[in-house]
């Protein structure tokens, strides 16, 4: 019924008298017109109104000034919002880039598992192209470092997984436990405390936030049309190798762990903004298992919760782009990208944006 009704729509749009898929245009061919000045003119199409006027299917996207009202998170500052931005869209509890600073300040305020302070790291050679380093990155890393509540947990589920997209991945039950683990562990912290009770005020999440976590990052996909091998967990906290290069790995953790088993080359860094004794955050380039990753970023020092909360609220707040993040007074922006897979929209990647 729904196709039928557009099809409809698309054929009076075609005689020119209706404003499906016209908004914001002027031409002198049509009956009637469909742009910001048709109302001054007097030579609206009849729909103008409920096509150009509201928010459907267009809540969060960018300011456009072919469109006579905005469905965007600026617009109740700018007073140009549809007349039903606040029903559509959320109204008030638009998440704005303040509020997300906010909660990613107090998240970093609440981060209890940090171990930066007890890493030794050697940048060595700053740049973005060539082997810059002679040595390793991590140089001291204590056991007490990688023994902490999550983060041990963290290593279990890291090596579940085949760095080879073009391979499938299997879960068997203990590796399912595994990540129950670390997901019960993580949930347990005031991070992810937080993180639920702020998603749940913005209307960005229904239930409960585990339940999100589990589906979003530990569901198993294909990734570029190949077999069911990897996930936004798999991605960002392990990495992959796909068509000759390194994709995502952009977990420090994993990073220490490759490069002490002898699998990673660090070869230098473009960027680094410090976050006090607790945290790090880099812009590297290095070589895993003999592939490239050319440009590469990642938080060092900090605990699974923190990444996977500050990820988690961006990718719900702010999906496929830059989102605002500020932490012991620093503001940087991490990067997600959705991928849908089986009707769910799942973490397809997210990083720290250095």
């Amino acid at each position: 019924m729904k196709a039928a009704f557009l099809l409809l729509l698309a054929a009076v749009g075609a005689y020119g008298q209706s404003c499906y898929g016209a908004c914001g245009i002027f031409d002198t061919n049509l009956e009637c017109q469909c742009n910001v000045a048709c109302t001054d003119y007097g030579d609206c199409c009849e729909d103008y109104t409920e096509i150009c006027m509201s928010c459907a299917d267009r809540c969060g996207e960018e300011y456009l000034d072919t469109k006579p009202c905005q469905c965007n998170e600026g617009c109740p500052d700018y007073e140009d919002c549809c007349s039903d931005f606040e029903e559509l869209c959320g109204g008030s509890d638009v998440v704005t880039d303040d509020e997300l600073r906010a909660l990613t300040e107090e998240l970093f305020a609440a981060e209890v598992n940090a171990v930066g302070d007890q890493l030794t790291i050697d940048l060595q050679g700053e740049g973005t192209s060539g082997d810059l380093a002679s040595g390793p990155l991590f140089t001291s890393v204590p056991e007490s470092a990688l023994s902490g509540p999550t983060i041990s947990l963290l290593r279990q589920v890291q090596d579940n997984y085949i760095p080879q997209v073009t391979i499938p991945e299997e879960e068997d039950a203990a590796e399912i436990a595994e990540q129950d683990a670390l997901l019960d562990a993580m949930m347990n912290t005031q991070i992810m405390k937080l993180s639920e009770s702020f998603l749940l005020d913005k209307g960005l999440l229904t239930g409960s936030l585990r339940d999100k976590l589990d589906e979003i990052w530990f569901t198993l996909y294909t990734r570029s049309g190949g077999p069911v091998g990897s996930s936004g967990f798999e991605h960002s906290f392990v990495g992959e190798l796909k068509n000759g290069e390194v994709s995502g790995f952009h977990n420090w953790v994993n990073f220490y762990k490759e490069e002490k088993e002898g699998n990673l080359n660090y070869e230098g860094w473009s960027k680094v903004i410090n976050l006090g004794t607790k945290v790090q955050l880099i812009g590297d380039h290095f070589e895993w298992m003999s592939e490239p990753k050319k440009i590469g970023s990642m938080f060092i020092g900090t605990s699974p919760e923190l990444e996977m909360a500050t990820y988690t609220v961006c990718f719900l707040a702010r999906p496929d782009s830059l989102c605002p993040v500020q932490m012991n007074g620093q503001k940087f922006q991490v990067q997600t990208w959705t991928l849908s897979s089986n009707g769910k929209i799942l973490v397809g990647s997210a990083y720290p944006e250095v």
